[in-house]
């Protein structure tokens, strides 16, 4: 495809960067001569500088025609304008990032139709999406939904108090059936080897495991992987950003307690007339009596969301010492990202690079009903729903030629998901579920394709 990224921030790079790489045609536009510079010595695409609102800019780019216009700058207005000019040069289709949630939520005067966008993406909202599947399974890094959300992608690390320590995987289903109603389709090891694992592999303390389970059997495979992450009914939130005001006005209600923390008075009473049923503080968590007037070790879940990455940092390393079992921390700058995870802070967010994989899932969606993004290592997860003429049609998996590097996780016929079997069998209208690493993944897609018929 040809695709014209405009932007060349954060989110504008790591999108050329994985675009280019799958063999796309990149065209990237910004108006900083820096970033310019920047792309044209790191990646393998056309950088041009310029202003992309203006329309002249937005042809030397190629945008008459394109297959794609995705708008990633960082002011709402430029990337509105860039979608409709573009639209009107021919674009087959644009997707734009808006950060004002008053112009991108469901309440909106202006749909994605009405500026030309196939896809508008708020980092605040996804974020804030992830934010709440993972406080719905504790102990997780990562949820993905698959099969209408009967089917779940988990990520989990392996804890030392888990008893799957040091357990080969083909002992593991057999001693815990009852628990594993499911399929660990990847292991992410502490050195960054992401592998699809065998009957001799052990799962190790500090391993990032990824599986496939239905939804109903969570509880009891919680409680397998991470036994010291119980059910969550207090969360507390550091910061009243935008990000912490839509993650507490998510979950209040379905969370027993919820208590948001504000440093600034003015930002505290803001949250608290936005919300209604969660507690706002005026306070410091790295105030001693705060904490212990206000119970915050107390909490089952920390979320540190403020603005400043170092005070996220400090906020979720006093509350790891109080003993709070569950932490997750954002982090807007992503040199950040191993130092804050080898301190074993918790989980770490970037919200640039989360709205990188959601405009990714877009752009791979056809015969690809989901995708999801395996962390940093470009492994995907696809559900595909299976046409007549696919080629594995009619194939049990044991005599389908899954490419090394995938493996088919599960299968959705009709109302019902199977964790996949070798004699399952896949019919016309399944929905099929399957991991695959970067290099495997252009084979998988051909599996879906159309047979070829051979002419006499």
């Amino acid at each position: 495809m040809r695709i014209v990224v405009v932007g060349a921030g954060v989110v504008g790079f790591h999108l050329a960067e994985r675009l280019s790489g799958e063999g796309h045609d990149i065209h990237i536009v910004d108006a900083d001569p820096v970033l310019v510079r920047r792309i044209d010595e790191r990646l393998n695409v056309q950088a041009i500088l310029g202003d992309a609102s203006s329309p002249s800019v937005l042809k030397r780019a190629d945008a008459e025609g394109a297959d794609l216009v995705i708008a990633v700058t960082n002011r709402d207005d430029t990337n509105i304008v860039v979608s409709l000019l573009a639209r009107k040069l021919g674009a087959k289709k644009c997707v734009v990032r808006l950060r004002k949630t008053e112009l991108s939520s469901k309440d909106s005067i202006l749909d994605p139709e009405s500026i030309g966008a196939s896809l508008v993406v708020n980092p605040v909202e996804t974020t804030a999406e992830l934010l709440r599947r993972l406080i719905n399974t504790p102990g997780s890094f990562d949820v993905a939904e698959f099969s209408e959300g009967d089917l779940l992608l988990w990520g989990f690390e392996i804890s030392k108090e888990s008893p799957l320590d040091r357990l080969p995987l083909r002992d593991l289903r057999e001693r815990y059936k009852a628990e594993l109603n499911g399929l660990i389709v990847a292991i992410a090891r502490p050195n960054g080897e992401l592998v699809i694992p065998r009957g001799d592999d052990e799962l190790r303390t500090g391993d990032h495991i990824y599986v496939f389970i239905h939804r109903k059997a969570t509880p009891e495979f919680r409680k397998l992987i991470h036994p010291e992450a119980d059910r969550v009914e207090r969360v507390v939130i550091s910061g009243a950003t935008q990000l912490g005001i839509e993650v507490a006005r998510m979950i209040e209600g379905r969370i027993k307690s919820v208590v948001l923390v504000e440093t600034e008075m003015e930002k505290a009473e803001i949250a608290s007339n936005c919300l209604t049923k969660t507690l706002v503080l005026h306070g410091q968590i790295s105030d001693p009596d705060f904490v212990r007037e206000n119970n915050i070790g107390d909490a089952d879940y920390f979320l540190g969301l403020d603005d400043d990455d170092q005070q996220n940092l400090m906020n979720a390393l006093l509350v790891k010492k109080l003993g709070v079992p569950c932490r997750v921390v954002k982090s807007q700058q992503q040199q950040y990202l191993p130092i804050l995870q080898s301190l074993d802070v918790g989980e770490v967010v970037n919200p640039r690079l989360i709205t990188v994989s959601a405009i990714l899932r877009h752009i791979r969606k056809g015969r690809v009903t989901q995708v999801s993004q395996v962390g940093e290592s470009g492994a995907e997860a696809r559900e595909y729903l299976v046409t007549k003429d696919a080629a594995v049609c009619g194939k049990a998996i044991r005599d389908m030629k899954v490419p090394s590097g995938a493996l088919i996780g599960a299968v959705q016929h009709k109302d019902q998901v199977v964790i996949a079997q070798g004699d399952t069998v896949i019919e016309p209208g399944d929905h099929v579920v399957i991991f695959a690493l970067p290099e495997a993944v252009e084979k998988v897609e051909r599996l879906f394709t159309k047979r070829k018929v051979l002419r006499s």
